[in-house]
């Protein structure tokens, strides 16, 4: 079974009572006016196993701070408790495909690129000539930008490793969670979307 490509409806957890490990992207108080469901997110949460709570902060201009998304979460009636104590708060960075995937290229050829990049020991696509990823991949500059580039987040993905098998949600779906998705893809993380939570 590929985890990444199931979706699992939200009675389906009430129903067979699953519990599991659960990855967040970008549920915070920054984009609580495109999120609608807070209230049955929390409670699916006060009932799952330990949380990752990946978010944008104060390094990509947004105000929120951790103990901003912990009082949202509390406030939208998460356990206090499990919102101190069984949730890792990362604060991730932002846009690290984003160049390359908003020109139009395609998922394949940026896991493709960052494979290549792993390969090289290099963080930024910049560090590789542009005859280099002509020759790797193609007709590329047709689609992405040389000097908009795309580059490797400072996650330790050893870490991230072991949460493989999560539950994952958050948003922008076509943004910020597309590039965690590609991210796991590349390393080989499973994952489980939830489309409930997702905006």
């Amino acid at each position: 079974m590929i985890l990444e490509r199931k979706w699992m409806r939200f009675n389906q957890y009430i129903t067979e009572k699953r519990t599991n490990n659960v990855i967040i992207v970008d549920i915070q108080p920054e984009y609580s006016g495109y999120i609608r469901f807070m209230d049955k997110f929390t409670s699916f949460l006060n009932n799952q196993r330990r949380i990752l709570c990946f978010y944008n902060g104060s390094d990509v201009g947004s105000n929120d701070k951790e103990i901003d998304i912990i009082e949202y979460f509390i406030d939208n009636g998460l356990d206090e408790d499990k919102a101190y104590n069984d949730i890792k708060y990362i604060e991730k960075g932002y846009g690290f495909f984003r160049g390359w995937m908003d020109g139009g290229v395609d998922p394949g050829t940026i896991k493709k690129a960052i494979r290549f990049m792993v390969s090289k020991k290099v963080n930024d696509s910049r560090n590789i000539s542009r005859e280099e990823w002509t020759k790797k991949l193609g007709d590329i500059w047709s689609y992405a930008s040389y000097d908009d580039p795309i580059y490797l987040p400072d996650i330790r993905i050893n870490e991230l490793k072991r949460w493989s098998g999560s539950y994952l949600c958050g948003g922008g779906k076509d943004e910020c969670l597309k590039e965690i998705q590609i991210l796991f893809s590349v390393f080989n993380i499973k994952y489980i979307l939830v489309k409930e939570f997702i905006y």
